[in-house]
């Protein structure tokens, strides 16, 4: 793992992860059939959150899963489970051009695509949270009050 994409998560990301309740569990550098890249798995009582750099496809990004997701990279995850952020918020209706980060420049640094991560947690999290949930089935549901 890059030390500049793993300082950077634990500076720019982790401190909002840490806001909604989850912890560090596991970083690590994956080699998926000669693609490489590095990820950070965060966990919290009822999810997951990766954030991942996979250079070869030219992006950091973020994904979320069920507890019970492996801690493997979700662009290559046959199971299903890790799903971006947005793709709850495209579900319900918004329009997918609404979702790109019109504060991301055309060549961003990586801290600029760890900025941007952060915002799509920050505006996408409790959607994608509770969409998650519902993949998950009523067991994962917190109680009403």
């Amino acid at each position: 793992m890059t030390q500049e994409f793993l300082a950077g998560v634990r500076a720019i990301v982790e401190p909002l992860l840490i806001q909604l309740g989850f912890q560090l569990e596991e970083f690590s550098d994956i080699d998926h059939c000669g693609r490489k890249a590095s990820v950070a798995f965060f966990r919290s009582k009822d999810c997951k959150i990766q954030v991942y750099d996979a250079p070869r496809e030219g992006e950091i990004n973020c994904m979320i899963a069920p507890l019970d997701a492996a801690n493997v990279l979700g662009l290559y995850d046959p199971s299903g489970k890790w799903q971006y952020l947005p793709t709850f918020a495209i579900r319900q209706g918004v329009p997918p051009e609404d979702i790109r980060d019109a504060d991301l420049p055309e060549f961003p640094t990586t801290t600029e695509f760890l900025e941007s991560v952060r915002r799509r947690i920050e505006k996408y999290f409790p959607i994608a949270h509770d969409g998650i949930l519902e993949m998950s089935g009523p067991e994962h549901r917190e109680p009403s009050l």
